[in-house]
């Protein structure tokens, strides 16, 4: 049992210490399902959403397209995302060294994957049929209450608890608020990717780099397990493989979809897959979370890479309850909005957030790297969000000025940009309201 990673991935004895690469070697099979799966039925899905009208129309105001595109890439990127975790299964390693829940051990938590499925279905839904906010938070909520039936990301709370000096805190109290943690996570995560959702290629994108960054302190994670544990040093430990493997089937199932979601799209992810890619990075996320004495340090930093969608979200229910307008009510505000409005081409404002979201990567990474205590990497999560968050609101409100009197000097009708495509709207004309990514 403890030569598998050493076959795989460099031997039990070698000298320097397995490195990352070495730790997510044996894994990389993931990679390569997920990836040649998405990639093979995404033009599946367009042809069969186009041959049952599953499209999203354009309207000339917040969806500036000029042709119908399919919908259904969602349900790509989740048979692709399943078929690599599917495949983990057959790794001998991770089959080895899996995490243990109760009294069964199991090579990947089951949870997951029965929330995925209930979070892509509640988003086929909505694409399809159109469905209400409220429907679309249940199915949100079941799938968060899949996740603390296996306790993923319970452990949050105590570890938080303990940091607090509030270490003899009764279970059920710690079950219960682990329980909210989960399913504010949850819905505040698939919320967030539903609502970056407006340009394309933007979210697939974002997502790839998000799910690069995880992957990056996973391994770092993994590789100081390794070497923190002389009796067990040669295979990864207890909890790394679900997290490895999540990352990298994120990563393929996205990578495998992106070709054909990019400027110009042939294809939409719609809700399907928004609310599936935001559920699954922040079931990531919470897997940081039984990482012991690094948990709170681990689940921030992983909280500054996912910083671009969470921005957003939260500029987006500032600009609303400050217009008196419920949150859920689509606008033409979001960051990416802004940036087109700059002048940038829908390519040019993709790229520009990619980098955004890049270096929002690249600093929750050496914050782990530099092994931070917790309050000084929670002290730049404050910061820079408040950073953010002031400079896009005043960016914001700058644009919303100059339009007012540009369009009292001279109103003109808006004009479509045929460049332009927004996955944000419903495939059913009857709705009144767009849905999806607001």
């Amino acid at each position: 049992m403890m030569n598998m990673l050493a076959q795989a991935g460099g031997g039990v004895n070698a000298d320097p210490p397995l490195g990352m690469t070495s730790v997510v070697a044996p894994y990389m099979p993931v990679f390569f399902a997920a990836f040649f799966v998405a990639l093979a039925i995404t033009p599946i899905m367009r042809k069969l959403a186009m041959a049952n009208g599953v499209v999203d129309l354009p309207d000339l105001h917040r969806k500036n397209h000029s042709e119908p595109v399919a919908y259904m890439g969602g349900v790509a990127i989740f048979l692709g995302w399943l078929v690599g975790v599917m495949f983990s299964y057959f790794l001998p390693i991770h089959a080895t060294e899996s995490l243990q829940i109760g009294e069964m051990t199991v090579a990947f938590p089951v949870s997951i994957i029965l929330g995925a499925a209930a979070i892509t279905l509640t988003g086929l839904f909505d694409d399809v049929y159109g469905i209400s906010p409220r429907v679309k938070v249940g199915g949100q909520l079941f799938a968060a209450a899949a996740l603390a039936s296996e306790q993923v990301g319970i452990k949050l709370v105590g570890n938080s608890l303990a940091v607090l000096g509030l270490g003899g805190t009764p279970e059920i109290v710690v079950y219960a608020l682990g329980t909210i943690v989960i399913a504010l996570f949850v819905i505040g995560g698939c919320n967030a990717l539903n609502l970056l959702d407006g340009l394309d290629g933007l979210a697939s994108g974002v997502t790839a780099i998000a799910a690069l960054g995880f992957l990056i302190i996973a391994a770092m994670v993994a590789v100081r397990g390794l070497q923190a544990d002389p009796i067990n040093i040669g295979y990864v430990l207890t909890g790394d493989p679900a997290r490895l493997v999540m990352c990298l089937a994120i990563l393929g199932a996205v990578l495998g979809f992106l070709p054909y979601n990019f400027n110009p799209a042939s294809i939409f992810m719609g809700d399907a897959g928004s609310l599936l890619l935001g559920y699954l990075c922040v079931s990531t996320i919470l897997l940081f979370s039984d990482t012991a004495s690094r948990a709170l340090l681990l689940v921030t930093a992983c909280l500054i890479v996912f910083a671009l969608p969470i921005t957003d979200t939260a500029l987006a229910i500032f600009r609303r309850k400050m217009r008196g307008q419920p949150i859920f009510s689509p606008d033409n505000q979001h960051i990416h909005h802004l940036l087109r409005r700059s002048g940038l081409s829908v390519k040019q404002s993709v790229l520009v957030l990619y980098g955004v979201a890049s270096l929002f990567a690249a600093l929750g990474i050496t914050l782990v790297a530099l092994e931070l205590r917790w309050r000084y990497v929670l002290a730049v999560f404050f910061v820079l969000f408040a950073f953010i968050f002031v400079f896009a609101y005043k960016y914001g409100r700058l644009l919303a000025i100059r339009e007012q009197q540009a369009a009292a000097q001279t109103p003109v009708e808006p004009a479509g940009d045929p460049q332009a495509s927004s996955e944000n709207a419903g495939a059913n004309p009857s709705n009144p309201l767009p849905r999806g990514g607001a």
